[in-house]
């Protein structure tokens, strides 16, 4: 803080910095006097063929069209493997006493719960 102090008395606290006068007074005319003349290109009228304009609406109906046929294939492959009487196989396994006992206690569930729960079942 001593330094600040002693550097601000000897500076003093004033800008030492001064623009002569009337410089921005015509500084943008000065400036773009100096800058490269840019040649400007003629427009191009782009022409738009029937191609363009259809395009999109083209792309559109691949999009939906692809989606109908998805749903379409996918609701026949889940209906044809309902319908198909082909047998499932099952795979059962049996589980001893012991196992279940385990599988009970971990469900955490009480006798009147498990009870309700097996009556529901059948």
């Amino acid at each position: 803080m001593k330094e600040e102090d002693e550097i601000l008395r000897k500076c003093g606290t004033g800008n030492p910095f001064t623009v002569p006068e009337g410089y921005f007074d015509h500084f943008t005319e000065r400036v773009m006097e100096q800058l490269p003349q840019k040649e400007t290109k003629p427009f191009k009228e782009l022409r738009i063929t029937t191609w363009g304009r259809v395009k999109p609406w083209f792309y559109m109906t691949a999009v939906f069209a692809g989606m109908l046929f998805g749903i379409h294939f996918m609701l026949d492959f889940t209906s044809s493997n309902r319908s198909s009487g082909a047998p499932t196989h099952t795979v059962k396994e049996a589980v001893t006493d012991q196992d279940l006992e385990i599988i009970v206690d971990h469900s955490m569930m009480d006798d009147y719960s498990l009870y309700k729960y097996l009556t529901e079942a059948d």
